[in-house]
């Protein structure tokens, strides 16, 4: 412009949105070079006042956020008056952001959101990995459950489909691809309790099926990134009925779409699926979608660049750390530091002074507030320079702004402290179960609570998606094979290693389960096959292998699946348990708890095992377990003994022992009015199903709990 500094006068009057003229002289002395900063033990106290600046020291990020939000409130107080808040960190104004719609505030926030957070970005990655992981339980539900699917009408009976699937893939993952969930729907002819559930979701999955076999289909034929773009198109639009495309966010993301797939053919020719996921989110997260109606008139979020040249009453500056603000300079890739000189470029350094500028312009506001959080996320961070040269240059006259540390603090304290009392409902005796496996009387035992909420409330423990096949799916498993091989007749034990085998080789078996457990289980049911050929020559034979049987004891039903029952030489009964790890203690089965055993051998003794004859007599307790034991897989244990050798219960008594422990919880709890306390023998381990539920962490432990 060919103009210079004298040519420029001064503009002696101000304005309403501007702070009083020594403020600005202040504000100058504190951005001064450092070369000159000596200067500041010399000034008056005029020349360092920072009237109407307050500073804002707090601990955590959580804490900085709560009280910036509870500043902007306030401001909001007085009518007509602005309020700003300006920060380059972009964690803080989310954080802020939530704290102000506590009061319903939606604040005017110039970064807006990233396509990616939006309904229409998440659609588009949610499709784009579902079928790069071949549509993995994970995957699909995050798909067909996303609120822009099949809206309208038809959307409850959609989710109650896909609610039904949800709770068929807790557990182990099926074989991949749709075929995959095709299998796990398929009729099956030993149908478990999920059969009804399975049958709803079979009438609901071809409609699901219909709108994604296109989507795998065209991946699984379109390798090049044209055509999974496309496919990825086309069946957004068919799920959700073109919504994707629609408002503000959809034709963000519809332009968006348009010019990756105009760009496409210039990219490489082979494109794996599994790449796209990542190359959506990457684009998506690039595109900010503003709202077109804005937010609060009165406050505003702004970054550096959107807060050059605006006014407000109230200037609050956040972040003021390093590393924030300022900001690193990022490191040149192509140009080292002398070349840029050289060449006459700016320097990395040029930024931070650029920072420093907006700095000193936002410290104009009437009234103006800095803050910090003395900790960052990964550790504790070096408050900003500007902080610092601001504090040393005003000294005595810095200003803290504590009283929004303490109202930060005590916006969520509560009144008082009122934990819950250790629970311990009296249900009335009209709802107390007359039916109870023998599997839950540990659980009547240890903790009535968890028998309660599992028995009366119909409380059970969801499998988590997509799992591990744990220590209950092995467990299944084993008995299936074991099962399936008794029932064959043969007993032989290259017919036993077969079905061993074929399980392993089913597509959910984790390669890794795969890996480390199928040496300990062949060794396992070799041993089993061995004693099992050991026990047939000395005269023992099976009678019944998962046979489930009831019987009538203390005027209630006592039911349970017996894993193995052999007859014995002499014409007793054997009752066989088997376990995949280590089995109950003598020492536990004598105090009344794990006392599965001899309860199948009251039942079986009562004649609740059909085909056992008449009046049997169970005179043999087993625990076959595959865990390892001195240098093999596998080993027998008893809880009994015949001479009640080893503090262990004698063998001819332990069924009355078993029914005598059945009969007081059973006059105590079922029959009576007990109370159903929580833990009343945490001593005992258990699962921990209910923990939350019952409140554990309030009361356990306390003395009055």
């Amino acid at each position: 412009m060919s103009a210079t500094r004298d040519d420029v006068a001064q503009w002696r009057w101000g304005s309403e949105h501007d702070a009083r003229a020594v403020r600005g002289r202040n504000i100058s002395n504190a951005m001064l070079p450092p070369r000159l900063t000596s200067g500041w033990r010399d000034l008056k106290t005029a020349d360092r006042s920072l009237a109407g600046v307050e500073a804002l020291d707090v601990a955590t990020p959580g804490e900085e956020a709560q009280a910036i939000a509870i500043a902007l409130r306030e401001a909001l107080e007085t009518p007509g008056r602005t309020a700003v808040l300006v920060t380059p960190d972009r964690q803080l104004a989310t954080r802020v952001s939530a704290h102000l719609r506590r009061w319903g505030i939606e604040a005017d926030d110039s970064a807006g959101l990233p396509l990616s957070r939006l309904p229409p970005g998440t659609l588009l990655i949610a499709m784009a990995q579902a079928v790069a992981e071949r549509f993995a339980p994970v995957a699909l539900l995050t798909l067909i459950k996303h609120p822009l699917v099949m809206r309208g009408p038809g959307r409850l009976a959609w989710l109650e489909g896909a609610r039904g699937l949800d709770l068929l893939l807790r557990g182990p993952r099926p074989q991949a691809g749709l075929i995959g969930i095709d299998q796990l729907l398929r009729p099956r002819e030993d149908e478990d309790r999920q059969g009804a559930l399975r049958e709803q979701v079979r009438d609901w999955w071809p409609q699901a099926r219909a709108l994604l076999e296109p989507l795998e289909r065209a991946f699984l034929a379109a390798p090049d990134l044209s055509g999974q773009l496309a496919a990825i198109r086309e069946q957004a639009g068919a799920l959700t009925a073109d919504a994707v495309w629609t408002g503000h966010q959809g034709q963000a993301a519809a332009d968006l779409f348009a010019e990756m797939e105009a760009a496409a053919p210039e990219g490489p020719r082979q494109a794996d699926m599994r790449a796209l996921p990542v190359l959506l989110d990457h684009m998506l997260g690039g595109v900010p979608v503003r709202p077109p109606q804005g937010g609060h008139p009165r406050i505003s979020i702004l970054g550096l660049i959107e807060a050059q040249l605006q006014q407000a009453d109230l200037m609050v500056l956040g972040g003021l750390n390093e590393g924030t603000w300022p900001g690193l300079p990022a490191p040149d890739p192509w140009l080292a530091p002398r070349i840029r000189r050289e060449l006459g470029l700016p320097g990395l350094e040029t930024r931070i002074g650029l920072a420093a500028h907006d700095f000193a312009s936002a410290l104009g506001a009437p009234h103006v507030m800095i803050t910090r959080a003395r900790r960052g996320g990964s550790g504790p961070a070096v408050a900003s320079r500007f902080w610092l040269r601001l504090k040393a240059m005003s000294g005595p006259q810095w200003k803290s702004a504590d009283r929004y540390v303490a109202l930060a603090q005590a916006i969520d304290r509560p009144d008082g402290h009122h934990p819950a009392a250790r629970p311990a409902p009296v249900p009335p005796l009209a709802v107390r179960p007359r039916l109870i496996p023998v599997t839950d009387v540990d659980r009547l035992k240890a903790d009535p609570y968890a028998f309660y909420a599992r028995r009366i409330l119909r409380l059970a423990r969801l499998d988590p998606v997509d799992a591990d096949a744990g220590p209950a799916w092995r467990g299944t498993a084993v008995h299936e094979i074991l099962q399936h091989w008794a029932e064959a007749g043969t007993l032989h034990p290259a017919d036993l290693e077969a079905r061993a085998q074929a399980m392993f080789d089913r597509p959910e078996v984790h390669p890794l389960l795969k890996a480390l457990w199928q040496p300990r289980l062949m060794e396992a049911i070799r041993w089993i096959a061995a004693e099992v050929a050991k026990d047939k020559a000395a005269g023992r034979t099976i009678l019944a292998v998962e046979r489930e049987g009831r019987a009538e004891v203390a005027d209630v039903t006592l039911m349970g699946k017996a894993d193995r029952i052999d007859r014995l030489s002499d014409g007793t009964l054997g009752v066989i348990d088997y376990k995949t790890g280590k089995p109950p203690s003598a020492k536990m089965v004598k105090a009344g708890y794990s006392l599965q055993l001899g309860l199948l051998g009251v039942i079986a003794e009562l004649g609740g095992f059909a085909g056992l004859g008449d009046q049997p007599r169970a005179a043999d307790f087993e625990y076959w377990s595959l865990a390892k034991k001195g240098d093999q897989f596998g080993y027998r244990e008893s809880p009994v003994d015949p001479t009640g050798s080893r503090g262990k219960i004698v063998t001819s008594s332990f069924t009355a022992h078993a029914h005598e422990q059945f009969s007081g919880l059973v006059e105590a709890y079922l029959l009576g009015s007990a109370p159903f306390t929580a833990q009343i023998n945490p001593e005992v381990a258990n699962y921990g199903d209910y923990d939350q539920l019952m409140r554990l962490e309030e009361w356990y432990g306390r003395d009055d709990g």
